[in-house]
């Protein structure tokens, strides 16, 4: 079997990962195999600076063909990266209907509920009966994909209820949409994020969801296909914001893009160490006196990051999923504080004893290391709950800076408490 029949017996989603793992020279080839028909599937299912290499390599004309078929919440993402003179060429493209609907969600930001929306929905004035419905839809070419639910508007296209399709058979063809109409099925605010969203679709188990601007006009409707999607994608950013990476880059991009694009991340963290550095500093002539402590430093730092760290995760991801709000912060501190005071005097005891019987030092040093351990656990504690709401309060990602900063932070506690209290107590 050839590589074209090899290719076309793929989905989309395949292709697209095959294209991501292979080296740009061989992608080249292997994307002017694929089947004109396919392209526009495959390139939304690109990272984005994988797809941007590809679109550069195609005229007008060809992203014209890739992209006619595409749902439009689809063709608005590929569009995003598109210069605006061919933007503007492939929406001249669409029909007036679709031209219309397209500017709607590209209006909204892509990780909105608006940028979410599919468009192509089906919708109806009230006053229908179930016959008069049914004998509409047939006269249609074919439904929008994904179809659950037809949506119910007055004449100034403002939401009003939704009518599940399979109830349109179910029930009798005399009798008025509207008594069959859920008016519960509450739509979504167009300005809502994709974290509010994806909350939504999993609280009330829904498999769809009506889209609405600020005067509660229909704009469309949002599939559980495209929530797994942000799901996804949200997942794919938190750990790679975490490196200091972008989820969306090509992973065989050429060596100095990939090393400027790490370069300001590595410089962050050569600052944070020079502080770390500095804070040991103060305490050299400490450290020349009892060397002992140079070896047993890392402990305390190392214990602290690592408790941090967990407290630090719990509440990135609590947070990303709406399960910890300004309304708990304050339990949640006071458990995660509480836990670190179990953990921490534990370990400290554990500590103190393996300090002075490995390394044969006295009961003052191994004493002086569970208690700097101890507070740099317990402090870590009240930073990892504490970071991630600052960060998100001055509007950073805590997934992206939250890492750095903890390490920052415990390792010159760790270092700050365990020298300050030996200098103190020991010399």
């Amino acid at each position: 079997m050839g590589i074209r029949s090899k290719l076309s017996s793929l989905s989309p989603f395949e292709i697209a990962r095959l294209l991501e793992a292979m080296e740009p020279r061989n992608r080249e080839i292997l994307w002017r195999m694929v089947e004109q028909e396919d392209e526009g599937e495959v390139l939304k299912e690109l990272v984005e600076d994988v797809r941007q290499k590809l679109i550069d390599q195609m005229d007008t004309n060809q992203i014209i063909a890739a992209t006619q078929d595409l749902e439009l919440d689809d063709l608005a993402d590929i569009l995003n990266d598109l210069p605006d003179q061919i933007t503007d060429e492939v929406i001249r493209a669409l029909d007036r209907q679709d031209q219309i609907r397209l500017e709607s969600v590209m209006s909204y930001d892509e990780d909105s509920a608006g940028g979410l929306t599919n468009p192509n929905i089906l919708s109806i004035r009230r006053g229908l009966n179930i016959k008069s419905l049914i004998r509409y839809l047939r006269s249609l070419e074919k439904l929008p994909e994904n179809t659950n639910y037809i949506y119910v508007i007055n004449r100034n296209n403002e939401y009003i209820g939704s009518v599940k399709l399979v109830d349109l058979f179910t029930e009798d063809s005399e009798i008025q949409i509207e008594q069959i109409m859920d008016s519960q099925v509450a739509p979504i605010s167009a300005s809502s994020s994709a974290e509010q969203v994806i909350l939504t679709f999993q609280n009330l188990d829904l498999i769809s969801l009506p889209v609405v601007d600020k005067k509660n006009r229909l704009l469309g409707e949002i599939t559980v296909d495209d929530v797994v999607d942000a799901i996804q994608d949200q997942a794919n950013s938190e750990i790679f914001n975490m490196a200091g990476l972008d989820d969306e880059d090509d992973i065989f991009a050429p060596i100095f893009v990939s090393s400027r694009r790490r370069a300001i991340w590595l410089g962050a963290n050569l600052f944070t160490a020079f502080l770390v550095a500095s804070a040991v500093s103060l305490f050299q002539s400490t450290i020349d006196q009892i060397v002992i402590l140079a070896v047993l430093m890392p402990i305390v730092a190392s214990m602290g990051g690592v408790a941090g760290n967990q407290t630090l995760i719990l509440v990135i991801r609590g947070i990303a999923m709406g399960r910890i709000q300004s309304s708990n912060a304050i339990r949640l501190l006071s458990k995660e504080m509480m836990v670190a005071l179990v953990n921490g005097t534990f370990w400290a005891i554990i500590v103190s004893i393996f300090a002075v019987i490995l390394f044969q030092t006295s009961w003052e040093i191994g004493i002086i290391v569970g208690i700097s351990m101890l507070l740099n656990i317990f402090t870590s504690a009240i930073a990892g709950v504490s970071i991630p709401f600052l960060l998100k309060k001055i509007g950073i990602d805590p997934a992206l800076a939250s890492g750095v900063m903890m390490t920052t932070l415990t390792d010159v506690l760790g270092f700050v408490a365990f020298l300050g209290l030996a200098t103190l107590l020991l010399l």
